[in-house]
């Protein structure tokens, strides 16, 4: 979906859970997130034993970024550092949303808690959350594609230039050889879009990487019922609908 894909994009979370209501949103979800180059897994009732030990395992090792997952199936799970949690989907209970929200900010850290919110139903049911565990959200549209577009060439020309203050001598002479290819590839069409090819590959590998130095804590025995009181709660306009 376009909305939480360019959220994603914009927030850059170290590591993130994204919940969802049923095991076919999970899956699907997971599924946009790979097809776009994201480090991505699930997590849901249907999962086989074997399947659902080797997520596990990748959790505990930090090497996976995103988990897409139910409520029932993240149970017990976790982790820690946690930078976001995404709510695609609001759930019906609006103790399981503190829940979901609690699970990043914990041990004096800062979290960032996203709602993606629709229709109007969806509004009001967040409202009333707002009020019954006193929230108060922060409220924005969905990124578009030019703001988005500059926060990446922002960040991409941030990270080029760090990495070329990191080159010595001997490499930033041997680079100069590729400087008349690049001059020559920039004057046409298909030069500039295998230039883009480069950055886009630069880009996959240096943002998307899985995190360094995620733990996963043993699970607990109860879930937490205490609100978050360190998380930045968001939720998208009504404008920002999911696609």
């Amino acid at each position: 979906d376009r909305t939480l894909i360019r959220l994603i994009e914009l927030e850059n979370p170290d590591s993130a859970i994204i919940f969802c209501n049923t095991r076919q949103r999970v899956h699907y979800v997971s599924t946009v997130l790979r097809r776009f180059g994201y480090n991505a897994d699930e997590l849901s009732g249907d999962l086989a034993q074997k399947d659902r030990e080797k997520v596990m395992g990748n959790l505990r090792e930090g090497k996976l970024r995103f988990l897409v997952a139910t409520d029932v199936a993240a149970r017990g799970i976790d982790i820690s550092n946690l930078s976001h949690v995404f709510q695609y989907e609001l759930p019906d209970d609006p103790e399981i949303y503190i829940h979901r929200a609690g699970r990043t900010g914990r041990a004096g850290a800062t979290g960032v808690a996203i709602s993606l919110v629709g229709d109007f139903t969806e509004q009001v049911q967040l409202k009333k959350i707002a009020k019954q565990y006193k929230i108060t959200f922060e409220e924005r549209t969905s990124p578009d594609k030019e703001a988005l577009a500059k926060v990446v060439a922002e960040r991409m020309t941030a990270r080029l230039e760090a990495h070329m203050r990191d080159r010595d001598k001997l490499q930033i002479e041997r680079l100069q050889r590729f400087v008349p290819m690049v001059q020559d590839l920039s004057s046409s069409e298909e030069g500039v879009a295998l230039m883009a090819l480069l950055l886009d590959d630069y880009y996959q590998k240096s943002l998307h990487a899985p995190p360094a130095g995620v733990e996963i804590a043993p699970p607990r025995r109860q879930e937490r019922s205490s609100r978050p009181k360190k998380s930045r709660h968001r939720r998208g306009s009504g404008r920002s609908r999911r696609n």
